[in-house]
């Protein structure tokens, strides 16, 4: 198959390629990317992308009867629909969409994101498909009608079935992986044929405004470490109630204030432990912690080794 038959980055740089593989290296302003882009079907295409990022700008694709199928593996992503919708993918869901209302922007959260992108030509593999499954045929765009009947968006939260489908896809051998993506295309199309679309409750949408407000309350929190805010103070500064408040960072970065808060104090800690010579007391105060005590049990729940031993470990890498 014509490797790239219709996905092509813009900002991307081609490092390799073969008949059905192309590998692009991705430049967003603030950090660095990749795509591995493979041709599988007639008209399908599996990228699989890794961002060290907090923002990327996709390249669209110019035809609008496609259908974009996005599994996030590790991250998170809101994706800024155009049709105004902000949608959120955590690790393990699945969003579905058509290119008639796609994503102009795409940022990330925690900063990071790996996930797999299946993109179909419903033109093209509707006449192809019965190649593939003589004995089941599927009509395509049908089937992804069903999905579209009041919204040009469809989301499956993670699930024991989705993570059976692609969790394979992130580890198998390069040389391998044509044919298998080949296979779990097919058993994509299979799962979505029987899916109960009525019985999926879809995500809440998040209203821009309130978004940019948390977002700013997070530039805040993170900017001021060594501070500890009340959620009922941050509520009263920036004009929100606290329970939307939390419900919306929720939305946003898929965990609670304290659970982000913590887990990003600690990562502070664990790059002053490495680019300072700082007592360990000095950079527990320094990300927010009166008790030393305290500092070492949350940086081992993570690390899984107290500051000491991390510094000591990794100190002369």
């Amino acid at each position: 198959m014509d490797a790239s038959a219709f996905s092509h980055f813009s900002t991307g740089t081609i490092i390799a390629r073969d008949n059905d593989h192309v590998v692009y290296r991705l430049d967003p302003k603030d950090g660095q990317g990749n795509a591995s882009v493979y041709s599988v079907l007639p008209g399908v295409e599996v990228i699989s992308f890794h961002f060290q990022t907090s923002r990327y700008i996709p390249t669209l694709h110019s035809k609008r009867n496609m259908l974009e199928l996005n599994h996030c593996q590790e991250g998170r992503a809101e994706c800024r629909m155009k049709d105004g919708c902000l949608q959120y993918i955590g690790e393990g869901d699945l969003l579905m969409n058509t290119m008639s209302n796609h994503s102009h922007c795409i940022e990330l959260p925690l900063g990071h994101y790996k996930g797999i992108n299946i993109t179909i030509d419903l033109e093209k593999l509707t006449g192809q498909l019965a190649e593939y499954l003589p004995d089941f045929p599927i009509d395509v765009s049908e089937l992804a009608n069903r999905f579209f009947v009041n919204d040009e968006c469809y989301f499956i939260q993670a699930k024991e079935e989705i993570q059976h489908i692609f969790c394979g896809m992130y580890s198998v051998p390069i040389e391998a992986r044509t044919a298998y993506y080949r296979l779990k295309v097919l058993e994509v199309l299979f799962y979505l044929y029987y899916f109960d679309v009525a019985g999926e409750n879809q995500k809440k949408f998040y209203a821009r405004q309130q978004v940019d407000t948390i977002k700013q309350i997070k530039k805040k929190m993170t900017e001021e470490i060594d501070r500890r805010f009340t959620i009922e103070e941050l509520a009263q500064q920036y004009c929100i109630s606290p329970t939307v408040l939390k419900a919306t960072f929720k939305g946003v970065y898929g965990v609670s204030i304290a659970a982000y808060m913590k887990e990003h104090r600690v990562r502070q800690a664990a790059s002053m432990l490495l680019q300072t010579r700082q007592s360990i007391g000095d950079i527990a105060s320094a990300v927010g912690y009166k008790s030393q005590s305290k500092f070492g049990a949350a940086f081992k729940e993570i690390y899984n080794m107290s500051p000491l031993e991390y510094r000591s470990k990794y100190e002369s890498k």
